[in-house]
């Protein structure tokens, strides 16, 4: 028997699906009109650190490059804050129009998860990747007149007197602590945590010989290096650094498989329309090589990337990996 209601039902689920399919289209086309006319206004690029350090010097050379390219006005923002997690998290809850733009450190991109329990924001979930734009390999370095010449030399100090060699840091959980903890680890030695507010007092205190060793950046020990204040004695990446042709590897000194990176990634919230990422990604890459760009990185000791959004992703899941491993070893939190 043929109910009366049958086709004026089939006549709804047409109509309704009719409409649905038409509201993804219209949605897809205005996404794709947005992404067309992007940019239409001011670029907001957050840094999440105090104005001078090296993810601002970075920061503010991107933003005059991709002004000029992207024919806009890039603002940088410096929101400083608990190791750079309140500009992440300012970022994170954005709106997803590419208007907002973070760049991110290793520190509040892949060291915070494993450091705080309580963290406002994931990493992976929160943001859509742009870039891995740079890496600042960490330096193993001492003092001029340390005793230590060597890698070897360091790790035979450490065996001989376990915890009385001691390292300083920028602070607590940041990639100068993790980069020494990740060595003691892989070395098997026990060493011991000093940590100061801010990477210039680290450098100070290797000078004054009131800490050992340091695993630090580049672009920190750069002038103090170059006045033969610090003396450094392997790069924790795989290549050598053109800032510092005749210092060798970690593996090259003798720890294989030891890297360890001050890395920036550029990410936009999650949600943000493709185009829009992709376009982002092409003004970096385009922007990296440029004579100017490369000379102030080299400077820095800092060495271009520029993954695209899928590998950056899968770099931010490796990193993320890596150091929440290393911190549970370590026992180290920050709530």
């Amino acid at each position: 028997m043929n109910h009366p209601h049958a086709k004026p039902s089939i006549l709804w689920r047409a109509l309704i699906g009719g409409v649905v399919a038409a509201v993804a289209l219209s949605t897809s086309v205005a996404q794709a009109q947005n992404a067309g006319a992007y940019p239409s206004k001011p670029i907001r690029l957050v840094i999440p650190f105090a104005p001078g350090g090296s993810t601002d010097i970075l920061g503010r050379l991107l933003a005059q490059k991709l002004g000029e390219s992207m024919q806009t006005t890039v603002v940088v923002d410096n929101k400083p804050g608990a190791n750079g997690t309140i500009g992440c998290d300012l970022v994170a809850k954005a709106p997803a129009d590419g208007y907002t733009v973070i760049l991110g450190d290793v520190g509040c991109m892949s060291m915070a998860p494993g450091l705080y329990t309580r963290l406002p924001y994931d990493p992976q979930r929160d943001f859509a990747p742009v870039s891995l734009v740079a890496r600042s390999p960490l330096v193993l370095t001492v003092g001029a007149q340390s005793p230590l010449h060597s890698l070897k030399d360091l790790t035979a100090a450490a065996q001989a007197a376990p915890g009385r060699l001691n390292y300083p840091s920028s602070g607590t959980g940041g990639p100068n602590h993790l980069g020494a903890e990740l060595y003691a680890m892989q070395a098997k030695v026990k060493v011991s945590h000093i940590p100061y507010k801010g990477s210039a007092p680290s450098v100070v205190s290797l000078m004054a010989g009131e800490t050992d060793f340091g695993f630090l950046t580049a672009v920190t020990i750069a002038s103090q290096l170059h006045a033969g204040k610090v003396r450094a004695l392997a790069v924790v990446h795989t290549e050598r650094l053109p800032s510092m042709p005749d210092v060798p590897t970690m593996t090259e000194a003798g720890l294989k498989g030891f890297t360890a990176d001050a890395w920036f990634l550029a990410a936009v919230p999650a949600g943000t329309p493709k185009p829009i990422v992709d376009r982002l990604y092409a003004e970096i890459a385009k922007a990296l090589p440029a004579p100017d760009v490369k000379a102030k990185l080299d400077s820095m000791g800092v060495l271009p990337s520029g993954l695209d959004p899928q590998a950056s992703a899968r770099f931010l899941g490796a990193e993320v990996d890596k150091w929440r491993g290393v911190i549970k070893s370590a026992g180290i939190t920050l709530d």
